[in-house]
């Protein structure tokens, strides 16, 4: 598991949130023409169930230090690597931002999508050895009124 740094906002979040936040993205994914290509090829429909528990409990260890993941992101990335491309983590990143600023206060948006950040970059070097920022698509801005409350 990839550690990171923890923070006042980032223990604040909830394990509902994560579990929201989790399912919001990955219907986004779903529907995004980009990736969805990709997580289709990767998983199978009768998959997603097991693969949406997989990433709460990512998340959760994430966010929560609930330790609850054990796989490994990127030889789980890499076996996929010929249908992922460097550009894609802009989008990935980029529905991670609209999902976290769409339901979590701002502050809790913003130690989310700084963790995605971290994972975007360490996946994009680890695959493609590139080492670079990735650029936000949605800016944090006050809280909106979807926002699911600590």
């Amino acid at each position: 598991m990839m550690a990171f740094e923890s923070n006042e906002a980032a223990e604040a979040v909830s394990e509902e949130q994560v579990i929201q936040l989790v399912r919001r993205f990955y219907e986004r994914v779903q529907q995004d023409k980009e990736l969805s290509a990709v997580f289709e090829a990767a998983i199978p429909a009768a998959k997603w169930p097991q693969h949406l528990a997989q990433m709460v409990d990512f998340w959760s260890s994430i966010m929560l230090s609930s330790g609850r993941y054990h796989g490994k992101p990127v030889q789980a990335h890499m076996r996929h690597v010929t249908s992922i491309q460097p550009e894609m983590f802009v989008s990935w990143l980029g529905l991670w931002s609209q999902t976290c600023t769409e339901l979590l206060v701002p502050e809790l948006a913003e130690a989310m999508l700084s963790k995605a950040e971290n994972i975007a970059k360490s996946l994009q070097f680890s695959l493609f050895g590139i080492y670079q920022d990735i650029p936000r698509s949605v800016p944090i801005s006050p809280a909106p009124t979807t926002a699911i409350p600590v």
